[in-house]
């Protein structure tokens, strides 16, 4: 089932498992049987342990000897760190690729909020994250530290992938109007003032 071109069939794995935590068929607290799980994707031992080492260094599963591997469940403490990391980690990369911003760029996150005020009362929670991604993307890209960005793609996927939000009216208006914020501090050319803001504002833990 899993084949491709380059042979990087842990990588095909990893992606798949990913994509399963995703949608819900690997549900979070779910105890799982490897040698069952490995029958179920097709493919051989090796490649899943190798994937599932890597998610388990990332905290999305733990790998429990003998009994096989349990996803990980976000806890009200786990989920307040992660809001600390990623504040961190988004000012650092605000502060590496301000001087990089263009116009094309901030245009892309003006496109960006502007959708998330249009999508619906009823839009899917997967469709305004995707949207609030993206805006984000739309700037966090220019950040040169490859490394800094990888941590808070991790970091953002496990918090917003197993801990849904109510993407309701109230929190779509709260969150245009601090990306509107983000915007402005970027055309104000204001780079100290736009990463405390991300750091101190944006991500504050207003999660519950």
């Amino acid at each position: 089932m899993f084949t491709d071109a380059e042979g990087l069939l842990r990588v095909t794995v990893y992606k798949k498992l990913l994509d399963d935590m995703k949608s819900g068929k690997l549900e979070p607290g779910r105890l799982i049987s490897i040698n069952k799980l490995a029958a179920e994707l097709e493919t051989s031992k090796t490649p899943l342990r190798e994937a599932l080492l890597q998610l388990q260094v990332e905290g999305f599963v733990s790998i429990l000897p003998q009994r096989g591997i349990i996803i990980n469940a976000l806890t009200h403490e786990d989920k307040k760190n992660i809001f600390e990391v990623c504040g961190g980690l988004e000012y650092q990369a605000v502060m590496s690729m301000f001087d990089l911003i263009t116009n094309i760029n901030i245009h892309e996150m003006e496109m960006f909020n502007s959708q998330i005020m249009a999508s619906s009362e009823g839009a899917q929670y997967e469709d305004c994250n995707a949207i609030n991604t993206n805006f984000h993307n739309a700037y966090l890209k220019l950040c040169p530290n490859n490394y800094l960005r990888y941590l808070l793609d991790i970091n953002r996927t496990r918090l917003f992938v197993f801990t849904e939000r109510d993407w309701g009216e109230a929190f779509r208006e709260a969150n245009y109007k601090e990306h509107q914020v983000i915007i402005d501090l970027f055309k104000a050319k204001d780079k100290l003032k736009l990463a405390r803001y991300v750091r101190d504002v944006h991500w504050a833990y207003v999660w519950e």
